[in-house]
């Protein structure tokens, strides 16, 4: 009976891991709908933000192999490809140190 219990929990969170690292599934349409004007000079701001989630989705695709695993769990129920693609990019480039702080040693 224990071995079933631990059996079953060990398949379950070894099935929301991997569902939670998967490509993330986002609603454009319901993401846009409600976009406003950035400035005065835009007059189709649902468009505007469906072509930018369109191509922050391309770009997600493209790159999403590469963002470590703990990150892309994060974001199983974002509601923006713009905001998952930015928020792992800056995950990204702290882990490479290429924006993190320089580390001090007490007394130094």
């Amino acid at each position: 009976m224990c071995r079933r219990a631990l059996l079953a929990a060990t398949l379950a969170i070894a099935t929301s891991v991997a569902a939670a690292a998967e490509f993330p599934t986002i609603s454009i349409e319901r993401t846009c709908r409600g976009a406003q004007p950035l400035d005065a000079q835009e007059t189709r701001p649902v468009e505007t933000c469906a072509r930018d989630e369109r191509e922050a989705r391309s770009q997600l695709e493209a790159q999403w192999a590469k963002f470590a695993e703990h990150n892309r769990r994060l974001f199983g129920d974002s509601p923006s490809y713009v905001e998952v693609l930015t928020c792992l990019q800056m995950y990204d480039s702290n882990a490479s140190g290429a924006s993190a702080p320089p580390k001090r040693r007490f007394g130094q």
